[in-house]
């Protein structure tokens, strides 16, 4: 790693003093948006600098960053881009040695703006200064409590660092994450990267101590065999989930024209991040997905899934998703047949997937029984579960205030209780069941998300066992770990 770059980068996201050039008064300005959130996010000196007002959200004004009384650590250019140059002169000259530059139609849009943008990185490097963008929408640091993200507030303190070539896409990627239950560490939209690339923040998040999964954007490298070997090295200790776009000729065009992105042959980045250990996704939903399970999941020995289902369809359809991505579906091991038996009624599948067809014999839950001795399986690496959880939530509806029955609630609400017991005692040991086999373990919605989750959804959740909506979901993110597993070891021999 390099020490100067991580020292200048430091700047970036823990600076004490902060000047706004461009700053408003206008509710749905740039200028507004950025102050706004600087004053809501940690304590720190803020220095608004317009000739249009003497006064921005209650903070005396400067007419130029010259008039700012103190030093400045950094400053955020929110202004048009051809007034940029000029200020990055002023910048240079108060001694800032840390920028954004929010101001867009520069690069992405021809040779014209890649003249200013060029103008304004050779000043920057005279005085030694460092900037994101320019085109960015911000960038945001949990731990030091700095943001310059005019549209987003309180994300959620997480292990997730995040870096996007997109602004608007970024912060949409950054909302999946937090429904998710995700949360993040550091957050970077990085424009044009006219100064600092993407493979800066890389190696800077690296060594981020906050940052345990490294999340990408990508719509094109300006440093491909630099991003190579960093991603190289990174991988054998923290994961790179990485979304790039630009498959297709019309997309790599519209990259080309939105942050002046190296769009490149897309067959060439895929064979770089196979080779580099980058998982590659789809989309948000799968990115997050796949990171969830990567926080909380051993990485699976081999490619074998064992599929315990409510119901015979389901299964199948689960199967077919999982063999879809390269998973196996074995056959279950005699001992397992033995265990199964004597778990389930006779009509029980006698197969992987094991249908359970009763998730209830005499008033016992047998699903996480069948769970563990599909677990002990030395035919499988993994397991998915679908259904046979959290049943109870659909008991209740029976004699909801719609439909009040008094003798139905007498007779079932011994029973939901008891297999909510059951659900909570079983969701305190799955942990350990997970860590004794190391076999990952994913669950799957039965039904789609038409009424209120059960509590055991949430303990599950909490204990790091991910819930997916779908059979597909699911099966990705096992072949994900499956491959991230197989590269490690290949690796390491």
């Amino acid at each position: 790693m390099n020490p100067t770059l991580i020292e200048q980068l430091d700047r970036l996201f823990d600076a004490h003093s902060v000047a706004v050039i461009g700053a408003s008064n206008s509710f749905g300005t740039w200028g507004f948006g950025v102050m706004n959130t600087l004053l809501n996010s940690g304590e720190r000196k803020i220095w608004p600098v317009t000739k249009k007002a003497s006064e921005v959200c209650g903070l005396k004004a400067y007419s130029n960053i010259a008039e700012v009384p103190q030093a400045v650590d950094f400053a955020v250019i929110a202004i048009p881009s051809g007034e940029v140059p000029k200020v990055m002169e002023e910048c240079v000259d108060k001694g800032v040695k840390a920028a954004l530059i929010i101001s867009a139609g520069l690069a992405e849009l021809g040779e014209e703006g890649r003249g200013v943008e060029e103008e304004i990185l050779r000043i920057a490097r005279s005085g030694g200064l460092r900037f994101i963008g320019p085109n960015s929408m911000g960038h945001m640091d949990n731990y030091s409590q700095f943001s310059t993200l005019a549209w987003m507030k309180e994300i959620r303190e997480g292990p997730i660092g995040f870096i996007s070539q997109s602004g608007t896409y970024g912060q949409r990627v950054v909302r999946t994450g937090l429904a998710s239950g995700l949360g993040f560490s550091k957050f970077i939209s990085s424009g044009n990267e006219a100064d600092l690339h993407l493979e800066d923040y890389l190696e800077y998040l690296a060594q981020d101590k906050q940052t345990k999964i490294i999340a990408l954007y990508v719509e094109g490298l300006r440093e491909g065999r630099r991003f190579f070997q960093l991603a190289k090295e990174i991988t054998q200790r923290k994961p790179i989930v990485a979304m790039k776009s630009g498959r297709t000729t019309g997309s790599a065009k519209a990259a080309r024209s939105h942050v002046a992105a190296l769009a490149g042959s897309d067959t060439s980045y895929e064979a770089m991040f196979k080779q580099s250990g980058v998982i590659r996704v789809e989309n948000d939903d799968e990115l997050f997905d796949v990171a969830m399970a990567l926080l909380h999941l051993p990485l699976p020995q081999g490619r074998r899934v064992g599929i315990l289902t409510e119901g015979g369809g389901i299964g199948v359809v689960a199967a077919e998703a999982c063999e879809r991505v390269g998973l196996e579906i074995p056959s279950f091991s005699s001992l397992t047949w033995d265990r199964l038996n004597a778990l389930l009624p006779p009509r029980w599948s006698h197969g992987n997937p094991a249908d359970m067809t009763d998730v209830i014999t005499a008033g016992e839950l047998v699903t996480f029984p069948c769970l563990w001795a599909i677990m002990e399986d030395e035919n499988v690496d993994a397991a998915m579960v679908i259904g046979g959880i959290g049943a109870t939530v659909y008991f209740r509806r029976f004699y909801s205030p719609e439909n009040p029955t008094s003798s139905l609630k007498e007779k079932l609400e011994p029973l939901i209780e008891s297999l909510e017991d059951q659900e909570r005692r079983n969701s305190a040991i799955i942990n350990g069941q997970i860590n004794k086999y190391q076999k990952p373990v994913v669950i799957t919605k039965l039904f789609p998300e038409v009424m209120v989750e059960p509590e055991i959804f949430n303990l599950l959740r909490e204990k790091g066992v991910p819930i997916y909506p779908n059979p597909q979901r699911a099966a990705k993110v096992l072949a994900h770990l499956a491959w991230y597993g197989e590269y490690l070891n290949a690796s390491a021999g």
